[in-house]
C-alpha cells in the first residue's frame, strides 16, 4: 500500500510540475544554479513560497504576479523580525 501511495505522489508531482506556468518552471530550473550570495538567496525564497502559493490555488495559472508578490511581502517581513 505504501508503495503506491508513493508511486501516486510521484505521478501528481510530475503532473503539476508539467502544469507550472513558464515562470515558475524557469524558476524550478535555475534553482541548481542559484549562487550563495544574498540577493540570490532571497530571490529563491521568493521563488519557493511563491510556487507554494500557486499550489495552493490548484496550480491554474493567472496569478503569478500576485503570488510572486505575496511571497515577497511574507519573506521579506519575515527577515525583518529575524533581523530584530
Amino acid at each position: 500500500m505504501a508503495q503506491k501511495t508513493t508511486e501516486t505522489t510521484k505521478r501528481r508531482t510530475r503532473k503539476a510540475a508539467s502544469m507550472q506556468p513558464p515562470a515558475v518552471q524557469e524558476s524550478r530550473q535555475d534553482m541548481a544554479a542559484v549562487n550563495k550570495d544574498p540577493v540570490s538567496n532571497l530571490q529563491e525564497e521568493i521563488r519557493r513560497r511563491a510556487y507554494e502559493l500557486y499550489l495552493q490555488r490548484g496550480g491554474t495559472s493567472g496569478n503569478e504576479s500576485q503570488d510572486w508578490l505575496v511571497a515577497e511581502q511574507e519573506v521579506r517581513s519575515r527577515q525583518m523580525e529575524h533581523a530584530h
